[in-house]
């Protein structure tokens, strides 16, 4: 009896621990807001360059290429009006080099933004020159 107890007790503590493990994975962190330049845009091949605003801990540096293709398959490229707060969704050829925008990228993204490969979730036009 003892020992059928203490085998039972060593599996469930070990299986306690595997619920617990599985429970403990690392979230998916999307980051949002990062302010930016336009430097260039190749639609052709679904990329933009862009240069960091940001005064400290600059993710993006003076010139970094990254990948859009999610950005316009989903639609994600986005411009709101300040003013009345009406959403416009943009292709990316609307974007002109010297806009702001404020992008979204998942966090095991960012990790790639020096290779060149980072891919964005999100574009935001800050520049208000659309009506």
């Amino acid at each position: 009896m003892k020992k059928t107890f203490s085998a039972l007790t060593s599996i469930l503590l070990a299986l306690m621990l595997v619920l617990f493990c599985c429970a403990c994975q690392k979230e998916n962190v999307l980051h949002t807001g990062f302010n930016v330049e336009l430097l260039e845009v190749d639609a052709e091949n679904q990329t933009i360059r862009v240069r960091d605003l940001r005064e400290e801990n600059k993710t993006f540096g003076q010139d970094c290429t990254l990948d859009c293709s999610d950005v316009t398959e989903y639609g994600n490229i986005l411009y709101i009006h300040y003013d009345t707060g009406k959403e416009r969704r943009l292709e990316l050829s609307d974007l002109q080099p010297g806009d702001k925008l404020f992008l979204s990228i998942w966090e095991p993204e960012l990790a790639k933004v020096e290779s060149g490969k980072a891919r964005l979730y999100e574009i935001q036009l800050g520049t208000q020159r659309l009506s």
